[in-house]
């Protein structure tokens, strides 16, 4: 009996310090702020620094002069973002003029190290990403909050946020409304 409570209240406290400790976690130092966006707010101009693929130098979403933006948020680990890298290779040459397809890497798992290592292992097996690749963790996690991946975010030309999906959104009549400045009329992915 005495072993119940004390594996009862040991469990109450690991879990206690575990949300305490997610809680610390989202309190990043964010200039774009610590609360999630929402659909139809204006998206904040951010500086990717951590480019790990392309000209490696950092941008801000201003500099994509008036495109539609797709962020696909994705794991090394994640087998089905990575399947999902020829697709979106195929809209971002197909519909360039008027869009950005954007690869990012929020996971705590994956380091800009591995992720370029990664890059490099696809290269050398003949299946080079050619999309630009960010690594970045500062503010993604709380302005666009995901717990699974693929996790794609819609940003129109007006830089307002117009969905947050799953992977299957992603067709060529929801890309063309969203580069034609339309609404999307595509589920809201649960969080």
């Amino acid at each position: 009996m005495k072993k119940s409570i004390i594996f009862i209240g040991m469990a109450v406290l690991c879990l206690f310090f575990k949300g305490y400790t997610q809680s610390k976690k989202q309190e990043i130092d964010s200039p774009y702020g610590k609360v999630p966006l929402k659909v139809g707010e204006k998206v904040p101009d951010f500086l990717f620094q951590n480019l790990v693929n392309g000209d490696r130098k950092p941008f801000t979403l201003s500099s994509l002069k008036g495109k539609a933006l797709i962020l696909d948020f994705w794991g090394t680990w994640c087998s089905s973002c990575i399947k999902g890298f020829p697709k979106m290779e195929k809209y971002q040459e197909k519909y360039g003029k008027n869009l950005q397809v954007l690869l990012v890497n929020d996971s705590n798992v994956d380091s800009v190290e591995n992720i370029a290592l990664f890059l490099e292992k696809r290269i050398a097996d003949g299946e080079e990403v050619r999309l630009p690749v960010i690594s970045e963790r500062t503010f993604t996690q709380i302005l666009f909050p995901h717990k699974l991946y693929p996790h794609v975010v819609w940003i129109g030309a007006d830089r307002r946020l117009k969905a947050m999906t799953n992977a299957r959104a992603v067709t060529d009549e929801n890309i063309a409304r969203l580069i034609a400045g339309l609404d999307l009329v595509i589920p809201v992915k649960e969080f």
